[in-house]
């Protein structure tokens, strides 16, 4: 049997209506909570004065975080205002950029230096020595599965990188994902950050570096995330369809964290330093073309992906696989294209096609390295050309 180490938060509750467990996960860690929440729909919605009205018992610190994924220079304004509050514990309610952005916090507030100090392949590159301010996880969308992960994506604006902070003391304490919280998010927001998802339980299913608990725990998750993406544009209140979808997205953190993942998420690193392009939409764009380059290598792996979503639609286990099982997965996100109306490719980002060549170099990292395959830079730079 393969060795292998699992990492993951320490509590994960999970179901609708988990959210009203909130003051008694966040009495066993402290009185004085920092809430970090986002300042797009959430902020909005009704689910903010609930979260609100649960930590009626607590000395709240409110910490509206900016849109757009975490900036090293901005989280280093966001600190120092931070530690003004002397949190206890800290409550992050959003997406991934929330979760990322509540995760740097709790692991640099004891710490000095800058927050590109501490990103890897960036500056000093120092590790994080311990653990931080303890924070809780609650997602409101179905995407990064930034939950469950022990890295904060971060993007080093003015050095045009996109790098993390990334130590296992960066785990959440508790992860609370109650799909309720994710039922009115807008359905475009809901198709990138599911096709993130999505891509995140393929490439760590197939990634090099994966384990025989990462790849069971993709392969039962990927059909369960399918079959929701499939059913939320007709019926986005659906909560058995939303919580499906959460159900996929914390998997995809699980394994993600503990297998890594491979060259879309790689290219989403390097094209997302230097411009600013949707995290979820590269993700989206890119598995397509790393499919098909991967397909020699992961053509038994597609199988056994299209065997799970048989046997979740009810299908005989005898039932014949399709002739190409790449090319079925190709079809069914294709078809997911259409049914959210993604964009086909970069065209609208004006992204010039000199930088080609340093956004395929910048490529390079933790998640190309999974790739079943090396991706030569030429490679690289042929994917990057056909999207623009």
């Amino acid at each position: 049997m393969q060795p292998f180490s699992l990492e993951m938060p320490r509590r994960i509750l999970f179901g609708a209506g988990a959210l009203s467990r909130l003051p008694e996960l966040a009495a066993g860690l402290g009185r004085r909570v920092l809430l970090c929440t986002g300042s797009g729909w959430f902020a909005r919605s009704p689910w903010n004065r609930r979260v609100r009205e649960l930590l009626a018992g607590f000395e709240v610190s409110a910490l509206p975080l900016p849109p757009g994924e975490p900036e090293s220079g901005a989280l280093d304004g966001l600190l120092a205002q931070a530690r003004e509050a002397r949190p206890d514990l800290i409550a992050a309610v959003g997406g991934g950029s929330v979760l990322d952005s509540a995760k740097a916090l709790s692991a640099l507030l004891p710490l000095s230096g800058k927050v590109e100090d501490y990103l890897e392949g960036v500056g000093e590159g120092r590790p994080i020595p311990g653990p931080g301010v303890p924070w809780l996880a609650l997602p409101t969308t179905a995407g990064t599965g930034a939950e469950a992960t022990k890295n904060a994506v971060v993007r080093a604006g003015a050095l045009g990188f996109k790098r993390s902070l990334r130590s296992s003391h960066l785990l959440a304490a508790c992860v609370v994902v109650d799909p309720e919280l994710s039922r009115d998010c807008p359905l475009p927001l809901t198709g990138f950050t599911g096709m993130d998802a999505l891509t995140q339980l393929i490439e760590s299913y197939v990634s090099r570096k994966a384990t025989p608990v990462t790849r069971a725990l993709a392969r039962e998750a990927f059909p369960v995330m399918l079959r929701a993406l499939k059913r939320l544009p007709e019926r986005p209140d659906d909560l058995e369809a939303r919580g499906a979808a959460a159900y996929g997205a914390l998997a995809s953190g699980i394994s993600l964290a503990n297998a890594g993942l491979g060259a879309a998420h790689g290219f989403a690193s390097g094209l997302g330093g230097m411009y600013e392009v949707p995290h979820g939409l590269i993700c989206a764009l890119f598995i397509r073309p790393v499919l098909r380059f991967n397909a020699p290598a992961i053509r038994e792996d597609c199988g056994r992906l299209a065997r799970s979503a048989a046997e979740l639609a009810g299908r005989a286990p005898a039932a014949p696989l399709p002739a190409d099982p790449v090319e079925w997965l190709l079809e069914e996100i294709e078809g997911l294209f259409r049914l959210y109306g993604l964009p086909e490719n970069l065209k609208s980002f004006s992204i010039r096609p000199a930088d080609i060549p340093e956004i395929a170099r910048r490529s390079s990292g933790s998640s190309m390295s999974g790739n079943p395959v090396e991706v030569p830079q030429s490679v690289r730079e042929r994917m990057l050309a056909e999207l623009l």
